[in-house]
């Protein structure tokens, strides 16, 4: 994203890189006969979960059939959740 690398958290920035992500996502899906996308994205704290969603929204309209999955992924309970996984299957964080 070449001229918003000074751009700040929540920024256009994230919007390009959120809408970049979730396209390649939804022409995944489309090419392998999924009919509905999620993403882990907005389980951060730091990230507007409805800057990511409406990206995921836009990918998923699309191509006919697709949908994506928006589910509240910020609560305490699913950031506990998060942690817990993500510390046992040494997932790697951004």
């Amino acid at each position: 994203n070449e001229g918003l690398e000074f751009d700040p958290e929540r920024g256009k920035r994230c919007t390009a890189c959120f809408d970049m992500r979730m396209e390649r996502t939804a022409l995944y899906a489309h090419e392998h006969g999924y009919h509905a996308i999620a993403t882990t994205n907005a389980t951060s704290r730091w990230k507007d979960a409805k800057q990511v969603d409406d990206s995921g929204y836009r990918a998923a309209a699309r191509y006919d059939g697709l949908q994506y999955w928006c589910q509240d992924w910020q609560t305490d309970e699913m950031t506990l959740r998060k942690y817990e996984i993500s510390a046992k299957e040494r997932f790697y964080k951004q």
